[in-house]
């Protein structure tokens, strides 16, 4: 991408990369493990009966990539495709503003699987199902770092569309996981599986699309 990139993203991007540095020389076997789980779901039921997802050292590191790289992502969508829109609007208030918008999402997410586990009377499901939703939002967040290095300093856009590629494919995947996590459980009938997946999975996918489309490229 063609001009000098403002100071915060270079910062942005080296501190993701310094954070997965120390995370990989402190928890190497963990972030292996995080890889292979993301293809097979025996693995990511071993890992997570080792320790929990969100209770291991490595999460709160990883969770800070993710965040980062998400955050960039957006960022250089809106850049790329369309120039000039994000400018005076990324600052730190509208980070915080983005960052809690996100958490507020996924809160309400997982009180409404938690709901639902209750009403079906399978927590062990939905604590399987949230900690997968961890397991592939960390791993994405881990390769779209070098991607995001090539978006922001190459005048490239195949880069971009590399990633919202891997987006859509990690997302797959995970839709996929939750699927094979329902279909598992004898107390979920894939009526109430569908309907749990279009509305908790697939519509916010739709209104954030819907949403970005109409700000940055109208």
């Amino acid at each position: 991408m063609p001009g000098i990139k403002d100071d915060w993203i270079f910062w942005m991007i080296l501190a993701g990369f310094a954070i997965l540095t120390i995370t990989r020389y402190y928890h190497e076997k963990r972030l292996k493990l995080l890889g292979s789980s993301i293809l097979k779901r025996s693995v990511a039921v071993q890992m997570i009966r080792e320790s929990p997802v969100y209770s291991h050292r490595s999460f709160f590191p990883l969770l800070s990539i993710f965040v980062i790289s998400l955050t960039l992502l957006f960022y250089e969508t809106a850049e790329i495709l369309s120039p000039g829109s994000s400018q005076g609007i990324i600052t730190f208030l509208i980070f915080a503003e983005f960052l809690g918008i996100y958490i507020a999402y996924s809160i309400l997410k997982i009180l409404a699987i938690w709901l639902i586990s209750i009403t079906f009377k399978n927590p062990e499901t939905a604590r399987e199902y949230i900690q997968n939703i961890l397991i592939y939002n960390l791993v994405l967040g881990i390769l779209l770092l070098p991607l995001l290095l090539l978006i922001t300093y190459t005048p490239y856009q195949l880069f971009l569309y590399l990633a919202g590629a891997l987006v859509l494919l990690i997302l797959g995947l995970r839709f996929i996981r939750g699927i094979a996590i329902g279909l598992a459980d004898p107390k979920f009938s894939l009526f109430h599986l569908f309907l749990y997946l279009c509305t908790l999975e697939i519509l916010p996918l739709a209104f954030a699309a819907k949403f970005l489309s109409k700000y940055f490229f109208s």
